[in-house]
């Protein structure tokens, strides 16, 4: 048996990616009797996404403490939540758990009481959390809890870490070169759309949209300019941006008063009304800072794929990794001039066999980083990720 626990999200909080990582790990281990502990409304979400899949698993309810916004705070009941995952592991005969998530308090946790366990292996999978390595806490009562700190000292080979995306494992390994030891990438498990038949032809007007929730290292600003810039240029009855998604930010108010096309502005679309606006787009526009996705992985992205809508990105190790990978999938710009530049080209010339070219490249890389393709990959990995 292999346990996998998700020890802070609740409800649809990342549903998708770890429905998919299931989905891959179910595949790499066919025999394997797997056992999900999670949330009650986040084993249900998953349970969902997975029965669609069919893909068949054993879940158990647990409960998840209080969410702090102190990491003194949260310690104490990580610490619980963590023993009680390794208990489940030796009630069951478990000698493999994943954590599908983590904080630095659980990594705190797990480095002191998987000694107590000898018998089982862990893989962690820390997210957008890496990002912590490079920016010290602001706040003096969080210094103790420094995810720097804990993620690269203590370790053994019996915790591995595992990353969505081999730029995030270049990244990490540049700042921390003795983590290569401990640390492995795969490519963001995803369950893509249906690849659908139909043949792709420009309307009268040209579709942008922007996924994801947006803040200012997302570019929200960047977006705003170019709406109102493409419309200045005389193209504004031949253009449209669409938000597929929503803004977190109440500073970001100007937006709603923009040639932006902001269908859900503070709440998440319904996955309905997201695949409606999303199959309605002709490219998916990224504007997010050079730095945004330095050791985290973009859904975004995957969103983008999933609905075979070619890119148009500002540069940055993340999308130059999948460029030079899988090809013209898009266009890649240095700066925001050429991201508008690109946008009014694709505009007035409508560029029909390029874009086909793009789509089959993405079609592509989708069969690459598909549920199977991952699958191999991660059993392969697994050899040493849960010794």
């Amino acid at each position: 048996m292999i346990v996998l626990c998700e020890p802070q999200c609740v409800g649809f909080e990342h549903c998708q990616v770890n429905s998919a990582f299931i989905a891959v790990v179910h595949e790499a281990f066919p025999g394997e009797e797997l056992l999900f502990l999670a949330e009650e409304g986040h084993l249900e979400q998953v349970r969902s996404q997975l029965e669609q899949h069919n893909v068949e698993i054993t879940y158990q309810q647990i409960s998840l403490p209080e969410r702090s916004l102190s990491s003194l705070g949260r310690y104490g009941g990580d610490s619980d939540q963590v023993r009680r995952a390794f208990e489940v592991c030796e009630e069951r005969g478990a000698d493999r758990i994943v954590f599908c998530s983590i904080t630095s308090p659980l990594m705190m946790a797990i480095k002191r009481l998987l000694p107590d366990y000898p018998r089982i292996g862990c893989l962690a999978i820390p997210h957008g959390l890496l990002r912590d390595i490079s920016r010290p806490p602001i706040r003096l009562a969080e210094i103790p809890f420094w995810f720097r700190f804990w993620f690269s000292h203590f370790n053994n080979d019996r915790l591995r870490f595992l990353v969505y995306g081999q730029p995030i494992l270049d990244d990490l390994v540049s700042v921390l070169p003795h983590m290569s030891r401990y640390a492995s990438a795969l490519d963001h498990p995803y369950f893509y759309q249906p690849a659908g038949n139909e043949v792709h032809a420009f309307g009268e007007t040209v579709k942008f949209g922007f996924f994801g929730v947006v803040h200012r290292g997302k570019g929200a600003d960047e977006m705003y300019r170019l709406a109102e810039e493409i419309g200045r240029a005389g193209l504004g009855d031949r253009s449209l941006f669409t938000l597929i998604g929503y803004l977190n930010d109440k500073r970001l108010d100007h937006l709603l008063n923009s040639r932006l096309n902001i269908p859900s502005a503070y709440r998440p679309l319904d996955r309905e009304m997201f695949s409606a606006y999303a199959k309605e787009i002709d490219y998916s526009v990224f504007l997010y800072r050079p730095s945004s996705y330095r050791l985290t992985a973009s859904g975004a992205f995957f969103d983008a794929l999933s609905y075979v809508k070619p890119v148009i990105a500002l540069k940055n190790p993340f999308f130059e990794h999948y460029f030079n990978r899988f090809g013209d999938i898009g266009y890649l710009c240095s700066s925001y001039a050429e991201v508008r530049d690109c946008v009014t080209e694709v505009i007035q010339s409508k560029p029909e066999d390029r874009y086909r070219e793009q789509c089959r490249n993405i079609l592509a890389a989708r069969e690459e980083m598909g549920v199977p393709q991952l699958a191999a990959r991660f059993r392969t990995l697994a050899a040493t990720l849960l010794q």
